[in-house]
């Protein structure tokens, strides 16, 4: 499944940063803020879910998890290819993190929701879904997974769920779960891969691709559409209206569908922004697989409410190029926006001793004994940074994340954190000068092993296909460093 990337551009370490580096920054500035990741604080959440690919949501400090997978990366060429219903997550978790002591963890089963919701109680074991949180709606759109008949598909469905009833009913057993979830189904959400966001008055459903049958059917073929099993990228950005009555029925319309080859990608990155107008809220879409020749996308697409999506044609992205977790912060003396992104997988890797970035090696395809695809499993954090027409993409080398984590991971953010707009999550980093501030966690996603024993950078590489994954059992807080002046 996994491929290849692209050319390295604009590729930085935090250490060596001069004033010629940053073009367009102001001399002397360099990166004004730093990243710590290092720490592996799930002692303190013992309860909690190993999941990976999952829908989530925030109430009151409190986090939501639906739908994922328990197993680890899905193979290349083997046994473990496909995803089967009994290594999805069948459960809807609420972890309580906040106080001193140890977090809380509560669960209901899918299964204790009623017949009338068997749609939902399918799409909610699904992997990789879009969704987007709206004030006290979580919305989930499409999924891929084994449904109650045996298929597996991408659904056409579109559920909403009011976490303040939902967290309720699981946490306190107050009231029913069920009387908080309405769906819809529409050809408009069928998706698995895409991501999800809102700007103004309209959600934005972001490539992604539908996938009908199973992973060794498709490879059985040769990767070729057949009756059993099929895939088809969007191709799209689809800007859609979602109205929910006073009774919770939910509509989906589409109000525009932008097409370009750029957005025929899956797996990748969205983000908001804010312009360099110091106000405005945009977004952004980053990395994704696969170009037709099979490497991964490095151009942004960026769009805000009033325009139209478009990629950045001066500009190549070349680390964390897969789904990862990903921070936001916005600099309102400098109009800085920065996209800090943590491990995944990457086409390119850095090389800590020598402060050089490396290609991954490519070496034959998955039907050999020796086979890199391309793409490895990094522990880096990089951050990429605009300012005005200006595009940097830098590596902390000073830290690294406390294994080959950040795949299908989430960054949760603390509750508090000064925003530079209310219901965007782009954070103030003028607000957090002079401070080490704890901004959130890491949590979930895929953990890898790609190293042998004895797991050093310069131990021998697993083979693509090959590479020992599980569920993440780490949870890691994410600091902020920002000198004062």
């Amino acid at each position: 499944m996994f491929a290849r990337a692209a050319a390295i551009v604009g590729l930085i370490s935090f250490s060596t940063l001069t004033a010629a580096d940053l073009g367009s920054f102001a001399p002397g500035r360099g990166l004004p803020f730093t990243v710590d990741a290092s720490e592996d604080v799930s002692a303190r959440f013992a309860g909690a879910p190993r999941i990976h690919s999952f829908a989530w949501g925030q109430w009151e400090g409190k986090w939501i998890f639906i739908g994922g997978r328990t197993s680890g990366y899905h193979g290349v060429g083997g046994s473990e290819v496909d995803f089967p219903r009994a290594t999805a997550n069948s459960r809807i978790w609420v972890v309580d993190p906040t106080g001193n002591g140890p977090a809380r963890t509560f669960s209901i089963p899918l299964e204790d929701l009623p017949e009338s919701l068997a749609t939902v109680k399918d799409q909610w074991a699904s992997s990789n879904p879009a969704f987007f949180q709206d004030g006290e709606s979580l919305y989930i759109a499409g999924g891929y997974g084994r449904n109650s008949a045996g298929s597996w598909v991408t659904y056409p469905v579109l559920s909403s769920v009011r976490l303040p009833q939902l967290v309720d009913a699981v946490v306190e057993h107050r009231g029913s779960a069920s009387a908080a979830i309405h769906y819809t189904e529409s050809p408009l959400v069928q998706v698995t891969g895409g991501e999800m966001l809102k700007l103004g008055d309209a959600f934005y459903v972001i490539g992604g691709h539908v996938f009908m049958g199973t992973y060794s059917e498709f490879e059985a073929s040769g990767e070729r559409n057949t009756a059993e099993a099929s895939q088809k990228y969007t191709g799209e950005i689809r800007k859609i209206r979602i109205q929910q009555g006073g009774g919770g029925e939910v509509s989906v319309q589409l109000i525009q569908a932008f097409a370009d080859s750029e957005f025929a990608r899956r797996d990748l990155n969205v983000a908001y922004r804010i312009l360099p107008d110091g106000h405005t809220v945009g977004a952004a879409a980053y990395g994704g697989v696969f170009t037709k020749d099979q490497l991964g996308f490095t151009k942004p697409v960026y769009w805000d409410a009033a325009t139209a999506p478009a990629a950045d044609k001066h500009f190549d992205q070349t680390m964390s190029g897969y789904t990862c977790a990903h921070l936001q912060l916005f600099d309102s003396d400098s109009h800085a926006m920065y996209t800090t992104f943590f491990g995944g997988i990457s086409r390119w890797t850095w090389n800590y001793a020598q402060q050089k970035a490396e290609p991954a090696p490519m070496i034959g395809d998955q039907h050999q004994p020796l086979y890199f695809d391309g793409l490895t499993w990094i522990d880096h954090i990089t951050t990429l940074a605009v300012t005005g027409s200006s595009s940097q993409e830098m590596v902390q080398s000073g830290t690294r994340m406390p294994g080959y984590i950040g795949s299908n991971t989430v960054f949760l953010p603390v509750t508090g954190l000064p925003k530079v707009q209310p219901e965007v999550d782009v954070y103030d980093l003028k607000a957090l000068r002079g401070k080490r501030v704890l901004v959130g966690y890491l949590f979930g996603g895929i953990r890898a092993y790609p190293k042998e024993f004895p797991y050093r950078d310069d131990s021998k590489t697993y083979r693509s296909g090959n590479v020992p994954t599980k569920a993440s059992d780490l949870i890691v807080p994410v600091y902020v460093m920002v000198p004062a002046k």
